[in-house]
């Protein structure tokens, strides 16, 4: 059991490794573990980065070696390229690396309440035990934790 979620059941490899929890039984459904994993999937994606520039992701063939994303510190949450550059960064990522998730959209806005931090909301749909679902997250770019999430 992951000790944010004490009360769900996670998938394998999410409970691979982790602590035995006192409230072990209690069950979610294949949707709401779905919906989990994919927010505890994106936080280390979103925070794992790789040895790529921008150019060389955005362009290239990134492989499973090159995980995560790109060096994003030289892009401005003031600047409406740089936060275009950040969607097809984020985008980009999903696509490679996220493949449960279907017809992703991807806004980055900046923060209202923090000038320097961008904002992620992405919105997509997913499946599980047959049944489709919308999926959404939303998180500041600087501060994303397995907690982060709608």
């Amino acid at each position: 059991m992951h000790s944010l979620f004490p009360e769900t059941v996670l998938p394998l490899f999410d409970r691979i490794g982790a602590a035995a929890s006192p409230r072990q039984g209690v069950r979610m459904t294949p949707i709401e573990a779905l919906q989990l994993s994919l927010r505890l999937d994106l936080v280390r994606l979103f925070n794992t980065r790789n040895s790529l520039t921008i150019a060389q992701f955005l362009g290239g063939g990134p492989t499973s070696l090159d995980y995560g994303l790109p060096d994003t510190l030289a892009l401005s949450a003031q600047s409406a390229t740089d936060l275009q550059c950040w969607e097809r960064v984020i985008t980009r990522a999903i696509l490679l690396y996220e493949p449960r998730l279907r017809q992703v959209q991807v806004t980055v806005t900046p923060d209202a309440t923090r000038p320097a931090t961008a904002r992620v909301a992405i919105s997509a749909t997913t499946a599980a035990a047959g049944e489709s679902s919308m999926f959404h997250f939303d998180a500041p770019l600087a501060d994303l934790t397995p907690a982060t999430g709608a």
